[in-house]
């Protein structure tokens, strides 16, 4: 293979590329060097690397996968490679040559060195990429045309966009990850278990869904962090178990606020702890994504009703995704990975080493021994076992309502076939079509032409 400025591509550049993981975690994109899993690489020719393991583990390609190869000519002399710029950029995909930048716009085009060029790809030469400050800005961008592939949340769809050309304007809304509210569970009142039992039976989520997701997400009905993207894994039994945590009942939840001592002590409706200290706290949520916003707007409402004041706290990206990195929130919404497994889902809610690395390990739940459970899944091969150790993953989720989950979301997928065929379908759909995955999107846009 060759870089896009035509030096060679081998192992040399992929043992570079994994080993930034070991000297530094924030690369460990990984996540098997901070556990311990991947003890060294070494390439053995230009086209074959060894990567050694302190284990036995079956499930390591899986993460592999989420890895970024990059040219070691370029990035060995980057003293920060956080914050490198990387002006020039070379990669290895079929589109790598960054022709113009203007205002909120850049065009990428065709990899003049891409390994399948002489099949023909790829078919398009070149990709504008488009930056809209939110979905406000997005829906009428898409209703005009301006749009081939979108990838956002869109009010009511069917009216606002397909209307406009029904010929032509198509989405498809497969499943996708699990949409949760994360408490802090190492803060009052979020360290009582009863209190974030109450909250999640304080939820009203099929309004939720219906107003705030006009519809579009799925409400979650189970505690055990999964969502319809993992449907062929669900355990009914457990299900079954914990609904009532993930049941609108809000007489339920005031007993148990009441239960924990979380009570009305001066009869204006909102609850104190204990000591007097009024439970009130923030939930954050990006700014300019509003399903989210209204979601988490309603959240408050409901929470309200049981005498628990919260406030939907939009932010920037910056400041959410550090708060939910460093663990630092109070209270935020966000997604679960949807990954190829389960396990890696558990692994990104409770690997101790995932904490600090995760959006979603922030939570205080993370521990030693569900670390242990998650080594153990990739030490067999046995199906058995292997439901074993999720179905005490999905128990462990379940007793401790380690978050509140809220609905599961659709794969956000608007496509526009005027000019552009080759889009995957609902009815050929053997990849989803999620536009921030480096690896669905190539598959995606190698079938893309134009017409």
């Amino acid at each position: 293979m060759i870089w896009s400025d035509g030096a060679v591509l081998d192992a040399e550049d992929v043992a570079f590329s994994l080993t930034l993981g070991r000297d530094d975690p924030a690369l460990d994109k990984t996540g098997r060097w901070a556990d311990g899993l991947i003890t060294g690489v070494e390439v053995i020719d230009p086209l074959t690397l060894r990567i050694d393991l302190s284990r036995p583990d079956t499930t390591l390609e899986w993460y592999l996968e989420q890895a970024h190869i990059v040219p070691e000519h370029i990035w060995r002399d980057v003293e920060d490679k956080i914050t490198f710029q990387n002006a020039t950029p070379v990669g290895s995909g079929p589109i790598t040559e960054v022709q113009g930048v203007q205002g909120n716009q850049i065009e990428v085009c065709r990899n003049p060195h891409y390994d399948k060029a002489a099949e023909g790809l790829p078919y398009l030469d070149c990709i504008r990429f488009r930056q809209y400050s939110d979905n406000s800005q997005i829906q009428p961008a898409l209703m005009a045309g301006e749009i081939d592939w979108g990838a956002n949340f869109i009010a009511d769809i069917d009216r606002t966009y397909v209307a406009r050309d029904p010929d032509n304007h198509r989405y498809w809304y497969p499943p996708n990850d699990l949409i949760n509210l994360y408490v802090n569970t190492t803060i009052a009142p979020f360290d009582e278990l009863r209190v974030r039992r109450a909250m999640s039976m304080a939820l009203d989520r099929e309004m939720i869904v219906d107003l705030a997701g006009y519809g579009y997400p799925t409400v979650a009905t189970r505690a055990t962090g999964l969502g319809d993207y993992f449907e062929a894994w669900f355990n009914d039994a457990i299900d079954a178990q914990f609904s009532q945590y993930v049941t609108y009942d809000p007489d339920a939840a005031n007993a148990l606020l009441d239960e924990a001592g979380l009570l009305d002590i001066n009869g204006d409706g909102r609850r104190q702890l204990p000591d007097g200290t009024p439970v009130a706290f923030g939930i954050q949520v990006v700014s300019g994504w509003t399903d989210w916003v209204q979601t988490a707007q309603m959240i408050t409402a409901n929470l309200a009703d049981v005498g628990i004041t919260a406030t939907a706290r939009p932010v920037d990206w910056s400041l959410y995704d550090a708060a939910l990195k460093q663990g630092s929130y109070q209270a935020s919404m966000s997604w679960s990975l949807a990954a190829a497994d389960p396990i890696q889902t558990y692994n990104d809610y409770f690997h101790p080493d995932r904490v600090g690395q995760s959006w979603h390990a922030g939570h205080g739940m993370a521990a030693p021994e569900l670390g242990a459970l998650i080594y153990d899944y990739g030490q067999t091969t046995d199906e058995a076992a292997r439901r074993a150790i999720l179905d005490r993953l999905m128990t462990f989720t379940c007793e401790n309502m380690s978050f509140i989950p809220l609905f599961s979301n659709p794969t956000w997928y608007q496509y526009n076939t005027s000019r552009i065929g080759g889009w995957p379908t609902a009815e050929d759909g053997d990849v989803q079509p999620v536009f921030y995955s480096i690896g669905r999107k190539l598959i995606v846009f190698e079938r893309l032409y134009q017409k």
